[in-house]
């Protein structure tokens, strides 16, 4: 008996050893680091030549795989595979655009502005007025009594006075200064993040400026700062100012909607201009919206809301809130000097200013504050001084950039001042034309050096179990320098190549340094994954589909739609959409490579029929594109066209494009039919410093990259992320997830 007990005395000791060693708890820390845009035949290139020390090290451990992406190989589109392992089709992020069935009219397929009732609504007023009312008869009556004691005449009159003066300035203070809605921002992926998960099963999780986090979601013990998707103070992706003396100065086709400011020459100095700041939409747009009511005649309806814009004009109240700027200038010294609510410096050429700090006044009680950094582009007599777009200050909790609410301003107190936008980098000043390349490089040192800082930091406080974190600057510089790279690309400079395939060459290594910079900083044991989303080729030529179709017949338009810009996706009266005769038309392009059937029952005025009808014409479609030949290469520009069943599943009909047109390297889907319109010439030459591009590329031309510390399974795919990440945690894995464990090659 003895001898059996004590066997199973150590059967159980040696039974809870197995169990604990197993135990999610002794699970690894995972550091997971994601490089936008980092391009696997780079890395492999620069590699060889000994320029990526860390980077080789990870490929002994762990061996430098190809990724493959979703399609399209977009940012949001593969980051939200990768954040909740579902496909495009089924968690809703397919594209950067979106389309309204009922209005035909392009929205963000990741995020949108909404907007909520603020306390009650309109019954706010009446609250605040009982409210008033119940206050006054409260303070009214005791003094009352007192006065009825000492005979004062009317003395039970005093809490109804009382209460009815107080009801009315309430009620009149409500109306005047609380706002009836305020905005509220939508994201539309759907899904769970990983680590969302991780977090339910007690994982300590740190997420750091990944795309398509905003608005930042609570989860259990978590940190998020937001990445991709945070707009700027004017809820646009990001608009830069250009302040010029030079009125011959335009931002080219301006699709990019960078606001050139005309600044007065010959005038006494300082001048003074506005910085147009974010519009009053709690108290002008709201309000004009809502004064329509009920009315269904347009008529009336329009009545009502002009009639409304008056008073609110007559009140001094505009759309937009804009806050004074003074200018003055050294023509003698080349320098500028600017005065902003009290903060001013003096610019030389080429020198960026300290970050300013910008207070917005909705209304005297309402604020919204923002940081923005001027940047002398070309000194007087001909000015361009820059002025970034405008970022959300940390502070602001009122716009929800993190969670906590006050985690971004903890991390500015922390660091220092940095940027909030998702879109940190601007491209859009180059791409207009109105900015170079020592500008546009000098932003991209200084955003990413201070999260490169942030990042050491943070994984050495060693305080999480899970830390993810995605740089951006690797696929904004391939976008701008990219035709340095392409001999071939119609803006390719000789002369100028060799410093920027430098720049290039310099921004890789750069990403190797974090990389080693991470390996040294996190814990030991630690796992670390490092990807990209998407891989690069060079932008050349744009098509353009609807131009196509028009000729083809299966669009028709009223009138010419003019050029589009990214500020059109923001304005109700955009012109595709008034031109366009819904009645002829039976297929139409929007967003980076999406064709919609004009179906019945899904589109308000759709002409195309349910099954054969629509069948034939996807399946024409499909045939007829690929055909398309570009008569000054002779090149196919399509590579192929997919049905949405041949690459998404578990999709919503209503909302998944009908046609996914991919395009072969070297050739883009033309900026004009990703916002919707039509130019009159079927190819154009790209001669944009956006250069580089990957959005409508068929997948299989552009993969990303992965790497680990340990060895993971082969013929990785984005979808494979989410399940590799938890199991690497020790998180049981839920059935709802696409992809496979890559960590576990006997686990399916």
């Amino acid at each position: 008996m003895r001898r059996t007990g004590f066997a199973a005395f150590w059967l159980l000791v040696l039974f809870a050893s197995a169990w604990l060693l197993a135990s999610p708890s002794d699970a690894p820390k995972v550091v997971v680091l994601g490089f936008d845009g980092a391009d696997p035949s780079l890395v492999r290139r620069y590699m060889a030549e000994g320029l990526m020390p860390n980077f080789a090290r990870l490929d002994k451990q762990g061996g430098l795989q190809d990724l493959r992406v979703t399609n399209p190989p977009q940012t949001p589109v593969s980051w939200g595979a990768f954040i909740t392992g579902w496909n495009p089709g089924r968690n809703q992020v397919f594209d950067f655009l979106a389309r309204d069935v009922e209005t035909y009219k392009p929205r963000f397929a990741l995020m949108q502005e909404g907007s909520r009732s603020f306390l009650l609504g309109r019954h706010t007023k009446w609250a605040f007025a009982a409210a008033g009312l119940l206050a006054g008869l409260a303070l009214g009556w005791p003094v009352a009594r007192i006065l009825r004691r000492r005979a004062v005449p009317g003395s039970r009159w005093l809490p109804p006075v009382v209460g009815l003066a107080l009801a009315v300035g309430a009620g009149a203070f409500s109306q005047a200064y609380l706002p009836r809605r305020v905005p509220e921002p939508i994201n539309h992926l759907k899904g769970t993040p990983f680590w969302e998960r991780a977090a339910a099963e007690g994982k300590r999780c740190l997420v750091f400026r990944v795309p398509d986090t905003f608005p930042a979601q609570p989860y259990q013990e978590g940190r998020l700062l937001s990445g991709l998707g945070v707009p700027d103070i004017r809820g646009r992706v990001g608009t830069p100012y250009v302040f010029t003396t030079d009125p011959t100065l335009t931002a080219g086709d301006n699709e990019f909607s960078v606001d050139v400011v005309p600044v007065p020459r010959d005038v006494p100095l300082p001048v003074r201009v506005h910085i147009q700041g974010p519009f009053n939409k709690p108290f002008h747009e709201y309000v004009v919206d809502d004064a329509g009511g009920c009315a269904t005649d347009p008529t009336v309806r329009g009545k009502l809301r002009q009639a409304a814009e008056e008073r609110l004009k007559a009140k001094g109240v505009a759309p937009t809130v804009d806050i004074p700027l003074d200018l003055a200038w050294d023509e003698a010294a080349g320098t500028c000097t600017y005065d902003v609510q009290g903060q001013s410096a003096t610019l030389k050429q080429g020198q960026w200013s300290p970050w300013v700090r910008l207070d917005f006044a909705l209304n005297p009680l309402v604020h919204v504050h923002g940081l923005a950094r001027f940047y002398l582009l070309q000194p007087p007599p001909d000015l361009r001084l820059y002025l970034s777009p405008i970022h959300v200050h940390p502070e602001d909790h009122g716009i929800p950039i993190s969670y906590p609410r006050d985690y971004a301003e903890r991390l500015m107190r922390r660091f220092g001042v940095y940027k909030t936008m998702g879109w940190a980098v601007d491209t859009w000043t180059i791409s207009s034309g109105l900015a170079d390349e020592g500008q546009f490089l000098s932003d991209v040192e200084n955003t990413e050096s201070d999260f490169e800082r942030m990042m050491v930091s943070l994984l050495g406080d060693a305080d999480w179990d899970l830390y993810v974190q995605v740089f951006e600057y690797t696929d904004r510089v391939a976008h701008i320098l990219w035709r340095y790279m392409d001999e071939g690309h119609p803006l390719y400079d000789p002369i100028k190549a060799p410093v920027y395939q430098d720049a290039m060459r310099r921004a890789y290594v750069k990403m190797d340094r974090i990389v080693g910079e991470a390996m040294g900083a996190m814990p030991k044991g630690a796992v670390l994954l490092v990807l990209s989303d998407h891989g690069f080729a060079s932008f050349r030529r744009a098509v353009n589909y609807n131009r196509w179709l028009i000729d083809n017949g299966y669009l028709s338009l009223r009138a010419d739609t003019g050029v589009m810009t990214l500020e059109d996706l923001f304005d109700d009266d955009r012109l595709l959409f008034k031109n366009v005769d819904w009645s002829k038309t039976r297929a139409y392009a929007l967003g980076l490579g999406n064709i919609y059937i004009n179906l019945k029952g899904r589109e308000r005025q759709g002409i195309v029929s349910s099954g054969e009808e629509y069948d034939s014409l996807c399946r024409t479609l499909q045939e007829e594109l690929p055909k398309i030949v570009d008569p000054e290469t002779g090149e196919r520009a399509v590579h192929a066209v997919y049905r949405r069943e041949e690459i998404y599943r578990n999709f919503d009909p209503a909302v998944v494009p009908d046609l996914r047109v991919t395009n072969t390297p070297n050739y883009r889907v033309s900026w004009q039919t990703s916002l919707g319109g039509a130019p009159e010439s079927l190819f154009e030459t790209n001669e944009k410093a956006w250069s580089g591009d990957h959005c409508s590329l068929d997948p299989s031309f552009v993969p990303g990259l992965l790497l680990s510390n340990r060895p993971l399974r082969s013929d990785p795919d984005m979808l494979d992320l989410a399940p590799t990440i938890l199991d690497l945690l020790g998180v049981p894995r839920s059935g709802d997830l696409e992809g496979r464990s890559l960590a576990s090659p006997d686990r399916p």
